[in-house]
């Protein structure tokens, strides 16, 4: 797809130069990934927080943050796992739909070593229960508008998870609990070694 993309610039708007400027700029900035591993897109999105901090980062029909907000939001998140003894290499189900809240939730609970598994909304019953039980998840995080969903597959999981809700009050609100922790960067003590696993296709 990228290529096609690159062919159609190269034709579009003036050349085949165009286009080799292009991928030569991104060919630059992902050849450093696999000796600057520790540069993970958390400490990166912390980065512009700090030189671009009221520059809008995600932006939605509903809801937008700036690159500020993003990166206090992963910091709550993140040390909410970490108040939950959440170990790094440990699980937890995302069940969200798409919104700057979302990839505010992932960065935050990745940036402390913790997997978090990006569950199919489109899924109900049986379907949903074995795509959470395929990754033995220690908690299951559920936004209020898909929490009927999430209720059709309940009686049918092997798993054990932890269960919190976003938005609803049918189980622990993890969006209350986050509002208890500080949004500041996480000082050293709190850091856990993460790096970005580099492997080859």
């Amino acid at each position: 797809m990228a290529l096609i993309e690159a062919e159609r610039t190269a034709r579009g708007s003036g050349g085949r130069e165009t286009a080799l400027r292009d991928w030569v700029r991104a060919l630059e900035a992902t050849a450093p990934i696999p000796v600057q591993r520790q540069r993970t897109l958390h400490s990166v999105i912390a980065e512009l927080a700090e030189t671009q901090g009221g520059a809008p980062a995600l932006l939605s029909a509903g809801e937008s943050l700036t690159y500020a907000q993003l990166a206090a939001r992963a910091n709550r998140f993140a040390r909410w796992a970490l108040t939950q003894n959440l170990a790094k290499g440990e699980v937890a189900c995302l069940m969200m739909p798409n919104r700057p809240e979302y990839l505010a939730i992932w960065l935050g609970l990745t940036s402390v070593g913790v997997v978090v598994a990006l569950v199919n909304t489109n899924l109900r019953g049986v379907s949903l229960a074995h795509c959470i039980d395929l990754v033995e998840p220690a908690y299951v995080i559920v936004a209020a508008e898909l929490s009927e969903q999430f209720r059709s597959a309940v009686a049918e999981l092997k798993s054990e998870p932890k269960i919190w809700s976003h938005g609803g009050d049918e189980f622990e609100r993890i969006d209350r609990a986050v509002e208890e922790l500080s949004s500041k960067r996480l000082s050293a003590p709190e850091r856990r070694a993460v790096t970005i696993a580099v492997g080859r296709c």
